[in-house]
C-alpha cells in the first residue's frame, strides 16, 4: 500500500510525497521506520507527537488539523483520525482470506492466545494481537496491520461493560470463537454474574464454531459448539502439578495425548485443552501439542523464578478470585515459608468485600505464613487471615517496606489487579532474592 492508495481508503487529501507504507501505529514511542503515525485524540491530543514519530522514521501521518509534512514525508488530511484508522482496519479485514479466531473470557485470554499461536506456528503462518491489545483501539491497530499472507489470525477481546464484545465481534468478524472461562471478574460494570455470562457469550452469536467451558455450553449460540472440561468433548485424563511443572493428559474427541509444561498450576493446562479442540477443528495432528513443553507464559503471568535466596512467583498482571486461587495452589507446592504480596481484586462491584474476605480465608487454608497487602479492599483479606499480616494503602510506604522485609529462604507470590501496578514490587523482591 502506498500513500495515494491509503488516502483513497480513508477518504482523505494527500499532501507531500507518495511513498510505500509498511504499517500503522498510534503510539509515537513504538513507531517503526516506514509506518504511518495515527494521532488519536483522547486524554491527550496525539497531534502533539507527530514530530517525534517522524523523527523515529514514520513515512507520514494522518491529521485532522492543518499540518504540513516535512520534505520526503506525507500527510493525509481527514475529518477524524480514529475513524480513518477504522477504515484502514476494515479494508484489511475485508481483504483477508484466512481463518479469524476471537478469544474472550474472565481469565486466560492472553495465555490462551499466546499458546495457541505458539502451537499453530509450527505448521501455519499465525498473526495475533501484541500485548493485551483487546479493546477497540487495540483491535483497530491489530487489524490495520493484518498481513494478507497469514493463515490464521488470533485476537483476544476484552470487556468492562455490556455490549463491548458485540461491538468488537462485529468489527473482527471471527469464524471461530473461544471462551476461556467465566468467573467473577469485572462485575462492577455488569452488576450481576448472569449479565457477565451473557456478555462473554455474545461472541458466540457471530461465529460458526465456538469452543467453550462445558458447564456454560447452554449459553452458546453458535451453529456448532465444542466443549472442554469434565465430561466435555475435550477433558483432562490426569493432572499432576509440582514446583517443577505440570504433567497432564487430555482427551480430544476420544483421542488422548500426554503433555508436560514447565509451568505449575492450571493456566497452561486450560489453554492446552482449548488448543487441542482447535487442532481437531482444523484437522491438524494432536502431536503439535507437544510444543507445550517449550511454551513460556507472557510476562507477569505465572512466571516462576527459582533464585539464589528464594522463589518468586510473578502473577502480577491481573487478579480475580479464580486466578488468585490457582496462584495460591501453586504457592502451596513449595516446602518453605510462603509469603503473599496481595494487591486488590478490582472491578468486583458489590461482591468485592466478600470476595476479599474469602481470599484471606483461602490463604489461611493453604498454609500461607505471611501476608503483605496493598490497597483499601485488602483490609478484608487481612482481617480474615490469621497469620502474620501487614497492610498498606500508601504506595511509597508499601514499596519501602518491601525493600527491607526479610524474604530470604521463602517462596513469594505477587498478585493483584492491573491498577495496583505490582510490577514494582516484583522488581524489588527479585533484586532482594537474587543478590
Amino acid at each position: 500500500m502506498d500513500a495515494k492508495e491509503l488516502s483513497e481508503i480513508v477518504g482523505g487529501k494527500l499532501f507531500g510525497k507518495n511513498r510505500e507504507v509498511s504499517g500503522f501505529h498510534f503510539d509515537s514511542r513504538e513507531i517503526k521506520p516506514g509506518q504511518v503515525f495515527i494521532p488519536i485524540i483522547g486524554r491527550r491530543d496525539g497531534h502533539q507527537f507527530i514530530e517525534g514519530a517522524l523523527e523515529k522514521g514514520a513515512a507520514g501521518f494522518l491529521t485532522s488539523k492543518d499540518k504540513t509534512p516535512p520534505e520526503g514525508k506525507f500527510a493525509i488530511r481527514v475529518s477524524d483520525t480514529f475513524e480513518a484508522f477504522r477504515k484502514v482496519a476494515l479494508f484489511k479485514r475485508d481483504t483477508f482470506g484466512g481463518t479469524v479466531v476471537g478469544i474472550t473470557g474472565s481469565v486466560g485470554k492472553t495465555t490462551t492466545k499466546e499458546l495457541l499461536s505458539f502451537v499453530l506456528s509450527e505448521v501455519l503462518r499465525v498473526y495475533s494481537n501484541v500485548k493485551s491489545y483487546n479493546n477497540l483501539l487495540g483491535l483497530t491497530y491489530t487489524v490495520a496491520n493484518l498481513p494478507k499472507k497469514a493463515d490464521v489470525y488470533v485476537q483476544e477481546l476484552g470487556t468492562n461493560a455490556p455490549g463491548e464484545i458485540g461491538e468488537l465481534s462485529l468489527f473482527l468478524r471471527p469464524q471461530i470463537g473461544i471462551i476461556t472461562a467465566v468467573e467473577r471478574a469485572h462485575l462492577q460494570g455488569f452488576k450481576r454474574f448472569e449479565n457477565l455470562i451473557s456478555e462473554k457469550f455474545s461472541l458466540t452469536e457471530f461465529v460458526d464454531v465456538a469452543v467453550v467451558p462445558v458447564n456454560f455450553s447452554p449459553y452458546s449460540k453458535s451453529k456448532e459448539t465444542i466443549t472442554f472440561g469434565k465430561e466435555g468433548d475435550v477433558y483432562l485424563t490426569y493432572f499432576n502439578s509440582s514446583p517443577e511443572g505440570t504433567r497432564f493428559g487430555i482427551s480430544v474427541f476420544k483421542e488422548e495425548v500426554e503433555l508436560h509444561t514447565r509451568v505449575p498450576g492450571f493456566s497452561v493446562v486450560n489453554a492446552s485443552m482449548v488448543a487441542g479442540a482447535f487442532l481437531k477443528l482444523l484437522g491438524l495432528p494432536l502431536s503439535l501439542l507437544e510444543k507445550v513443553s517449550e511454551f513460556q507464559p507472557p510476562q507477569m503471568r505465572m512466571n516462576v523464578y527459582t533464585l539464589p535466596k528464594g522463589v518468586l512467583i510473578d502473577d502480577s498482571y491481573n487478579a480475580n478470585p479464580a486466578s488468585f486461587r490457582n496462584a495460591l495452589e501453586v504457592l502451596s507446592f513449595y516446602g518453605m515459608p510462603k509469603v503473599v504480596i496481595a494487591g486488590e481484586m478490582l472491578e468486583l462491584g458489590d461482591s468485592s468485600s466478600e470476595e476479599h474476605y474469602i481470599l484471606g480465608r483461602e490463604m489461611e487454608s493453604r498454609g500461607i505464613d505471611e501476608l503483605i497487602a496493598f490497597g483499601n479492599e485488602t483490609k478484608k483479606t487481612v482481617k480474615a487471615f490469621k497469620g502474620k499480616a501487614y497492610h498498606f494503602t500508601d504506595r511509597e510506604e508499601f514499596l519501602n517496606f518491601l525493600s527491607e522485609y526479610p524474604f530470604e529462604g521463602k517462596a513469594v507470590l505477587v498478585k493483584g489487579s492491573r491498577g495496583n501496578r505490582l510490577e514494582e514490587a516484583v522488581r524489588i523482591i527479585r533484586k532482594r532474592l537474587e543478590s
